[in-house]
């Protein structure tokens, strides 16, 4: 069944019940040293430019050792009925695995799809090749992937979970019937600011009018804002003067960019508090950047990258009273439960997907494989197996088709108060 679309509406509803309200997706919250601007390309085009498989420098300058032990224990799933003639050893024998990603080279989601890239085949039956191709924006990136044939050779490597990207007009796709192999990180979630601001913590911008605090996001309409609806909520409710720069285009790449040009004041975003260290050493020791607010889910722990401890308290358990403002906030940040997930198109056979899930699983599970995934990328590894990922997704839409209406109102009221 290819979903209905929703025209005017984006947002997702984190695990947690039928709370109200919220927006997933936006920009990658990720690393990278410089901006690329890649046009879209043809499919023709992008078989034609396949990006080989990258290697981790040899010279050890882009690694950083974990802040903490890495590898996951293998998870108890149920797995899928699997014809018990499939032989996932001779079928991924000698193939090629696409692996997609819907945002410019260089950025964290780049950054691991290219380390998996030349780490993960190993544990996947017959060994096979994996290219990474870069396709943008994310939702071009994301139709392509829903509309590849289900063979299991075409999968995406995803910043979050896609439900924003769902309820645009020109999706085509339903991540509740995508194949959800598995989720390698998730949790982190912050807002950091620029070292000339008076602020510390959050709570020191509270009811404060000047300096406004600025960030810059692609949102040409309310829908566009996406997950980061949740950080408008924060300020009206607490009076923390923002603005909020409609920029054509906020991954990490533009990020890095804008912060250091001064173009903007702060950068809300997740999974970067550990890739700082590796992406732009010194910001974080010397003060350019500072931690200003702890956005990640119900207890996370961020901690010491390093260079300098996290220490703003999570904002949900500190300073989020009412049992409604703390189920909102959890159903508005979606992307802070699951982030870099790795999906496929509908309808790949059962023997197929469960064997990418067993070898997601075992990489996962592997002391090296995920020290050194971190240690590459600075994403901190937090695993969700394929089967739980895929129920986790399909809870996000079916919460936020059931509070739409709400959700609309408030993409609408944040948009007109806070985006120039």
């Amino acid at each position: 069944m290819r979903k209905m679309k929703k025209i005017g509406v984006v947002g997702a509803l984190c695990l947690a019940l039928s709370a109200v309200l919220v927006a997933c997706g936006g920009a990658d919250p990720t690393d990278t040293p410089r901006p690329t601007n890649t046009p879209v390309p043809t499919v023709a085009a992008m078989e034609a430019t396949a990006t080989p498989t990258a290697m981790a420098p040899a010279d050890g300058g882009a690694t950083a050792e974990p802040s903490r032990p890495t590898a996951t224990p293998r998870p108890t799933a149920t797995p899928l009925p699997v014809d018990p003639g499939f032989d996932a050893e001779a079928y991924f024998r000698g193939k090629t695995i696409s692996l997609m990603v819907g945002f410019n080279p260089g950025g964290g989601t780049d950054a691991q799809a290219r380390y998996m890239s030349r780490a993960w085949p190993k544990f996947i039956p017959g060994e096979p090749r994996i290219i990474v191709r870069n396709l943008t924006p994310v939702v071009v990136e994301r139709n392509f992937v829903w509309n590849s044939k289900p063979d299991g050779l075409t999968l995406a490597i995803e910043a979050t979970p896609g439900v924003a990207d769902m309820f645009t007009p020109q999706a085509q796709f339903d991540i509740r019937e995508s194949t959800m192999i598995g989720v390698t990180s998730g949790g982190e979630g912050a807002w950091f600011i620029r070292g000339t601001l008076p602020y510390d913590c959050i709570d020191d911008a509270f009811g404060a009018t000047d300096p406004v605090l600025t960030v810059g996001w692609s949102a040409p309409t309310p829908a566009d804002l996406s997950a980061n609806v949740s950080i408008g909520w924060l300020a009206d409710k607490f009076n923390v003067p923002l603005e909020i720069r409609n920029v054509s285009a906020a991954g990490s790449a533009e990020q890095y960019v804008m912060i250091e040009r001064g173009d903007v004041n702060s950068w809300v975003s997740g999974t970067l508090w550990d890739q700082f260290p590796v992406t732009r050493p010194g910001w974080i020791a010397d003060g350019f950047l500072r931690p200003f607010a702890d956005l990640s889910v119900p207890g996370f722990d961020i901690g010491d990258n390093g260079e300098g401890d996290f220490h703003c308290p999570n904002f949900h358990d500190t300073y989020l009273e009412e049992q409604a403002d703390r189920e909102l906030w959890v159903a508005m940040r979606p992307r802070a439960t699951i982030a870099k997930n790795i999906i496929g198109p509908p309808g790949i056979p059962a023997g197929v997907t469960q064997a990418l899930r067993d070898a997601l699983a075992d990489a996962m599970a592997d002391e090296e494989f995920a020290a050194s995934m971190q240690g590459f990328t600075g994403i901190k590894n937090l695993f969700t197996d394929g089967a739980t990922a895929q129920q986790v997704v399909t809870d996000m839409v079916n919460g936020f088709e059931a509070n739409s209406d709400k959700i609309d109102q408030l993409l609408s009221d944040v948009y007109s108060k806070y985006v120039k």
